[in-house]
């Protein structure tokens, strides 16, 4: 029987210079004890069910060994009805209104063949082909090139509908004549016409991207402020709520030969790691900051953290790894070395990215102490609030480079900021009252931090963050929490749909230890 635990979220009195309030919270709940069963196996890779009483359908979990075309065999042998039903989802939620389906997906084929596959690294591109080829041999024909447009489709920043559409009309009106030479090679002569239509029937429009959906959030904590000196780490993922991709939630454990094991939690057809951890305790995670400065020439993001997650043993090497790769475009990163919490002066880094340039921030970092001035009264606002043993970012920037590019930069009582605060003010709540953060003090933390409510509200107070009330609504469709010295990771997705839908932050955090899936299994 599964042991369900339900929590109250802390209740925290806030004392900002903007917010003085105390907010009573809603509940989420622990799952201590779900159940796993073994599904069906492909040489040495497995596939299990992962059931909770906190979700209808299991939840799938993917042991895969092998080289990487062997990874990707087994995967595409065993799921790809599953990441082909995902992959339709995505299109279907994501697809401007103004384009039709074939068009769009070789305007996606372009972007991966002249762009995201020229650095990606060989290994991936032969699990991807791996992928086609357990899909084929397993009788599923139907399978294409989801696997490559998936990894363009979730390359894309914030709001995926409305900045797509603004990516693509951009792309277009300034790069016709490359996208023309493409169809034209290939010839898409058919979709050339309707590229032309689309065109024409945009090119007058001055629409703007919003940061609509620019609400994930993650952080880091050691040291003093936790129990035994531990790290945890957390990660919200705010995307594509009620979309029907959640409907294949999945966790995949990667063992490539040589190489490190790691952890991917996100959905079946994606193959690149959204958040995760390795066998070293090396933690990678994501958050979106538009930047003005975008480019798809470069190491396509989820991927590269996986390519990060199964090299690197140490922080020093994880930041080596990151350097040695180009960004695509601005977003934060988390990157953590939990087995180096007591040990490395900085064992965990937010890095601020955009086009050919990383801004990397360690804990207490003086660069993070950014005052913002009001240009029209001129008055100051200290926006950073850097602390010892703790990292954390939502969607905004503090380096001066990265904040001269945003494509919206946070200002005072902005949604962005709001949430940074809460990361400041829980921490200093937790230390105020001497309590050592633990798991359920992380946990508590990851979820106060997921969106709750309408995908359409940008909060100017934290009260939103603390109700469940309109869960169904809320944007956040992962949360999770990780203490790698415990071997354990804490995984919510959201859960059912329309006005019985729960966000993943107001619903079941299901635990799950890692010692099986990183050891001898």
């Amino acid at each position: 029987m599964n042991k369900i635990i339900t929590f109250l979220f802390v209740i925290l009195t806030l004392n900002v210079s903007f917010i003085n309030c105390q907010y009573g919270t809603p509940t989420f709940k622990i799952d201590n004890a779900p159940s796993l069963q073994l599904i069906k196996q492909y040489n040495q890779s497995q596939i299990y069910s992962l059931s909770s009483s906190g979700y209808q359908k299991p939840i799938i979990i993917a042991n895969l060994t092998g080289n990487h075309y062997e990874m990707g065999f087994a995967a595409g042998y065993l799921m790809a009805q599953e990441a082909y039903d995902n992959y339709n989802v995505m299109v279907g939620a994501v697809l401007p209104k103004t384009w039709e389906k074939d068009a769009f997906e070789a305007f996606l084929d372009w972007q991966w063949n002249d762009y995201l596959s020229k650095q990606i690294t060989q290994n991936y591109l032969d699990e991807i082909q791996g992928y086609s080829d357990g899909a084929q041999a397993s009788g599923f024909t139907q399978l294409g090139r989801t696997i490559e447009r998936g990894v363009v489709i979730s390359s894309f920043p914030g709001d995926p509908t409305e900045n797509i559409e603004y990516l693509l009309r951009d792309e277009l009106l300034d790069g016709m004549d490359l996208f023309s030479n493409y169809l034209v090679k290939n010839d898409r002569f058919d979709v050339l016409e309707k590229i032309k239509e689309i065109v024409f029937n945009n090119e007058d429009d001055q629409s703007t991207r919003s940061s609509k959906g620019l609400q994930c959030s993650h952080f880091s904590t050691w040291g003093d402020r936790t129990v035994g000196g531990d790290m945890f780490n957390g990660r919200n993922l705010d995307w594509l709520n009620g979309s029907g991709i959640s409907n294949n939630k999945l966790i995949t454990f990667y063992h490539p030969i040589g190489q490190y094991s790691h952890a991917a939690i996100g959905f079946a057809g994606l193959i690149g790691a959204i958040v995760g951890i390795s066998s070293k305790g090396i933690f990678v995670a994501e958050s979106d900051n538009d930047s003005v400065k975008v480019t798809f020439d470069g190491f396509a993001w989820s991927m590269r953290l996986r390519y990060i997650m199964e090299n690197a043993a140490n922080i020093e090497e994880a930041v080596s790894l990151w350097d040695s790769t180009n960004n695509t475009m601005g977003m934060c990163h988390s990157l953590a070395s939990a087995t180096e919490a007591s040990t490395a002066e900085h064992p965990a880094f937010a890095l601020e990215t955009m086009k050919g340039y990383t801004a990397f921030f360690s804990d207490n970092d003086p660069n993070e102490h950014y005052i913002f001035t009001d240009p029209k009264t001129g008055e100051k606002t200290q926006m950073g609030y850097p602390l010892e043993n703790a990292v954390y970012r939502t969607n905004h920037g503090f380096d001066e480079t990265i904040r001269k590019n945003e494509w919206e930069p946070a200002v005072p009582n902005g949604d962005s900021w709001i949430r940074y605060m809460l990361f400041y003010n829980t921490f200093s709540y937790y230390t105020s009252s001497n309590i050592s953060i633990s798991e359920l003090q992380a946990i508590n933390i990851t979820s106060i931090l997921g969106n709750k409510h309408s995908i359409q509200d940008i909060y100017s107070s934290p009260a939103p963050f603390y109700d469940c009330t309109n869960a169904w609504m809320g944007y956040n469709i992962i949360s999770s929490t990780f203490h790698f010295a415990s071997n354990k990771m804490f995984v919510a997705f959201e859960e059912g749909f329309g006005q019985q839908r729960i966000c993943a932050a107001c619903g079941t955090y299901v635990e799950i230890d890692l010692s099986p899936w990183f050891g001898p299994f």
